[in-house]
């Protein structure tokens, strides 16, 4: 099925479709919206190509951001003679209306890709991208976190319902667009265009490191490679603050682990976890936005689990 629905509509198999006797296996699940998809692909040893022929029958002129959990192999992208080797831990750009060829030698490999159509990018922002295909991005600024909204989507898919999986993938969507608009367009960081994947970033960035103490705009801004005002109105934009952001994050992480904690975990110990350094002030933050105190919070929840065993 995915064979003659997927692969053969976008790709021209050459060599077995499988490898030492062993039959051609696959699996696929995709997420699809009107501007762009999101698939978690798993599939055994494989090669296959988008010639000229093909490009001009389907006519498909996506943009591909591709991650490789597993596996890996050989190809070429603009170049038949200069060869590039698949996998790593990184984010590549490829184009769908250019030839290429993709050798998929592990006996399981698994890829997460973002398709976006090249018409959602000026010219020579496109342009760039197409010159670019086949490299790996570099490993810092957005990219990173692209990878790990990509997996974090691929994860928890399966368990969502319908508009929680299309939240999802608009996210990865909009982060995808932006990371290639700053890595090869013209806009800023503090451009208009950018501000729904920018806030996307800067809050996966504080769900991941919500822990460390040094976490503040300023060191947010610095990551995403903005300036701190553009930070501000870009959460501003969504009626939020960076700093209340943070803090909520730390204090529903605060919550989450008391009530999980061991009984030889203070109360101190789960506050500087989640990233405060003052029992004081944690204590009174989690009592103005629990309406109670820590401790009375986690005695309760022993109490809970006292009566549940």
């Amino acid at each position: 099925m995915f064979w003659r629905d997927t692969l053969v509509k976008r790709y021209e198999p050459f060599g077995a479709a499988g490898s030492d006797g062993q039959p051609f296996t696959a699996s696929v699940r995709k997420l699809i919206a009107p501007d762009g998809e999101f698939a978690d692909l798993d599939m055994s040893r494989v090669a296959i190509t988008r010639t000229r022929r093909l490009l001009r029958a389907d006519g498909i002129d996506n943009i591909v951001l591709s991650v490789t959990l597993a596996g890996g192999g050989a190809g070429w992208f603009r170049n038949p003679d200069q060869t590039t080797r698949l996998g790593g831990s990184f984010v590549r750009v490829r184009h769908q209306g250019s030839p290429y060829v993709l050798e998929w030698t592990a006996a399981s490999t698994r890829t997460l890709h973002v398709e976006l159509p090249a018409s959602a990018f000026d010219a020579s922002t496109r342009d760039r991208i197409l010159a670019a295909a086949g490299e790996p991005l570099p490993p810092h600024g957005l990219a990173p976190m692209l990878m790990a909204q990509m997996r974090a989507l691929a994860d928890a898919a399966p368990d969502l319902d319908a508009l929680a999986r299309a939240a999802g993938l608009r996210s990865v969507l909009d982060l995808a667009r932006t990371l290639l608009e700053l890595e090869f367009g013209s806009k800023s960081a503090d451009s208009e265009i950018c501000e729904d994947g920018m806030l996307i970033a800067a809050q996966a960035l504080i769900c991941r490191q919500f822990a460390s103490p040094e976490l503040a705009p300023d060191a947010i801004a610095h990551r995403l490679g903005c300036s701190r005002a553009h930070l501000y109105r870009v959460f501003a934009r969504h009626g939020l603050t960076v700093a209340g952001y943070l803090r909520e994050v730390r204090l529903q992480q605060s919550r989450t682990r008391l009530a999980a904690a061991a009984p030889r975990d203070t109360v101190g110990d789960v506050a500087y976890r989640c990233g405060f350094q003052d029992p004081v002030h944690f204590t009174r933050l989690f009592r103005e936005r629990f309406g109670v105190s820590p401790g009375a919070f986690r005695s309760d929840s022993d109490h809970a689990k006292a009566r549940l065993n």
